[in-house]
């Protein structure tokens, strides 16, 4: 009797904590919609209403413990949720008096310093719930050496503020826990997670993946091709490479298997093409707005600065997926496998409308804010014009629900990310790391450069795209500027440092989902999703030292680098992989290694010498396989 009386209490309990939650998701969605057709409310406002309306949520939504039963998860988040939310309630009571106060020198009440501890201790179990331990540990290690920082010995010793300074900097300024991160995440972030949800509800997840098979289900080695290609169209709106692996990995990585490719192969070719789509714009992630709010730029131009390389990159995943199939003798799909592309387009067409309007909209100048809330609405009205696309209420609650959740990932990540941002400014440490760098590198650029990359990695590892970046950014973006590097080139050499622990082992989260997906070995699928992706290894010394391939420079000098480098992407493919018309002898490889390389960088002395280079080892390449297929017995 009262193991039944117990389960009613616990069903009970499940439909309030439903209704609860599903009230606060779209409530947030609703609140960020109508902001974008009216305006945002003063910054501070909107930042914590943004966050603590998603700190509550995600404790409703994200278990304490995946080890616990369900129900036990339930009780454990309400205790939370409910201290989220009144964190939320006193900042909304008082904040005519924050945003009016003199930091630091305005009156701090007793319960502003209790808030402010208890923010901090909810926000890094909120980013442990929904990430996973490596940022709130990361986050977690700054508090400790901003407070402590003034005991580490030369060069690390710090400035530390006083307990209360550094509480108050924390939770009543605009330049941490509520800073730029969770702005970003407060304005079009969310509307961009959104206008992605919305896209899935419509089917229009399922279009890209469609038309994708349509383009190339039936080339050499076509599923792999077909994971590159619908990774990197989702990849930039998803905003997160494990998702992304999981969003389409689960439909290309059994296609890749059945046609032959090895299960660490098919993984990795998904990490690496989820993972690119981190650095292809428009979206990139959320990663192109918030580095042009951090550098003070129009957001096209970190678009158009991106573009370049990310093509590069998927150039190399391309070429790599198409040599090692031609290595294998891998065919495509079969006609009755792969549907038609005229089909495909008229079923599908209503979804390419809202994306064309979010482009044209910023191409006229304005903000992604308001562009991201007109693709919205564009895609709505759409979609209802389509019978098989057609939301009713029960989809559109959907959509809103699940970017209540998809929302809160970035949100919290931002806001833990701010934790970090905020030490560097109370601290200094963000100016002291040139200090730290420069000692260490002896004031040698390339060394310097080399410890950048690694320290960025490191503060990537298993951390999402947008707080990777910004930690990455506040931290290392001075040092190389310090140094001599355009901002934008150091920005971009930060981007691509951060996100290399995707599909680097021994993190390497995107390559593990592969592996996870493929039956793979884990550290094996992470080697080759490494080598497939090599591009981000490179590139960015490339545009550290030459601009062009960022789009800065006469449009001559930035087509043929682009040109070249394609060039040297694909013949590096060919070193790695051993193979272009027939094998390459593994004493040619390191010449094809060479001869890329020097395709690669932008000057035109080098350039004349890999092509030259790069020519002869593929006419030797030619003649070895005519020599093969004469001596082959009849």
């Amino acid at each position: 009797m009262s193991e039944t009386h117990g389960s009613d209490s616990t069903n009970v309990l499940t439909k309030v904590l439903k209704v609860i939650i599903g009230g606060i998701a779209v409530g947030i969605s609703l609140f960020h919609l109508y902001t974008g057709a009216f305006g945002t409310f003063e910054a501070y406002s909107q930042r914590f209403i943004h966050l603590m309306t998603l700190m509550t949520l995600t404790f409703l939504t994200y278990p304490a413990s995946r080890r616990w039963a369900h129900g036990k998860n339930e009780l454990a988040g309400i205790l939370p949720a409910a201290m989220s939310a009144t964190i939320g309630i006193y900042l909304f009571l008082n904040q005519p008096r924050i945003v009016s106060r003199e930091w630091y020198y305005g009156p701090m009440t007793v319960w502003d310093f209790i808030f402010g501890i208890l923010l901090i201790i909810l926000l890094l179990d909120a980013a442990r719930r929904v990430v996973g331990w490596a940022l709130p540990i990361i986050a977690t290690f700054f508090c400790f050496y901003g407070l402590l920082g003034i005991h580490f010995p030369y060069p690390f010793t710090i400035r530390s503020p006083p307990f209360q300074v550094f509480i108050d900097h924390m939770f009543l300024t605009p330049q941490a826990i509520f800073g730029v991160p969770t702005g970003v995440s407060a304005t079009f972030v969310f509307l961009f997670i959104l206008f992605g949800t919305f896209l899935e509800q419509t089917k229009g997840g399922q279009f890209i993946i469609d038309i994708s098979m349509s383009l190339v289900g039936r080339a050499t080695g076509g599923p792999a091709k077909v994971a590159v290609v619908a990774s990197s169209l989702f990849g930039t709106i998803s905003g997160h490479s494990v998702a992304n692996v999981y969003g389409t990995g689960t439909f290309t990585i059994p296609l890749m298997k059945r046609m032959g490719y090895k299960p660490e192969f098919a993984g990795a070719v998904e990490a690496a093409a989820s993972a690119g789509g981190q650095i292809m714009p428009p979206i990139m992630g959320a990663a192109a707005f918030i580095m042009a709010e951090i550098l003070g730029i129009d957001y096209l131009k970190v678009c158009l600065a991106a573009l370049l390389p990310a093509i590069l990159y998927y150039v190399a995943v391309f070429s790599s997926t198409h040599i090692e199939a031609l290595k294998m003798n891998l065919r495509g799909l079969s006609a009755d496998e792969v549907p038609a592309p005229l089909p495909i387009l008229k079923r599908g067409f209503h979804f390419i409308i809202p994306i064309v309007v979010l482009v044209t909209v910023l191409f006229k100048g304005y903000t992604p804010f308001r562009a991201a809330f007109l693709a919205i609405i564009v895609l709505i009205v759409v979609a209802q014009a389509r019978s098989h696309s057609r939301l009713n209420l029960r989809g559109f609650y959907e959509a809103m629900l699940k970017g209540g959740r998809n929302g809160s990932v970035i949100a919290i990540s931002c806001a833990c990310a701010g934790i970090v941002v905020g030490v560097l400014d109370v601290t200094g440490l963000g100016i002291r790391f040139v200090t730290i760098v420069t000692e260490l590198s002896g004031g040698i650029y390339p060394i310097a450069l080399v410890l950048v990359m690694i320290s960025c990695l490191i503060l990537g590892m298993g951390v999402p795209t947008a707080p990777a970046y910004i930690i990455a950014a506040m931290i290392a973006g001075p040092t190389l500027i310090h140094f001599g590097a355009d901002p934008i080139a150091a920005h971009m050499f930060v981007f691509y440092s951060a996100l290399l622990s995707a599909i680097t082992p021994p993190v390497a989260l995107a390559a593990y989902a592969g592996a996870a997906i493929a039956g793979g070995r884990v550290m094996r699928t992470g080697l080759i999703a490494s080598k497939l992706g090599f591009v981000k290894f490179l590139v960015p010394y490339i545009f550290i030292y030459n601009t062009a391939l960022l789009m800065i420079g006469t449009p001559s000098v930035i087509i043929w680098s682009f040109l070249t480098a394609v060039l040297g992407t694909v013949v590096i493919s060919m070193a790695l992989e051993g193979y272009l018309f027939t094998l390459v002898p593994n004493w040619l490889r390191p010449f094809y290694f060479i001869a890329g390389s020097f395709c690669l960088i932008p000057e035109i002395y080098t350039d004349f010498v890999g092509l030259g280079l790069s020519f002869v080892l593929i006419w030797l390449n030619y003649r070895k396989l005519q020599e093969e297929k004469r001596t082959q017995p009849a």
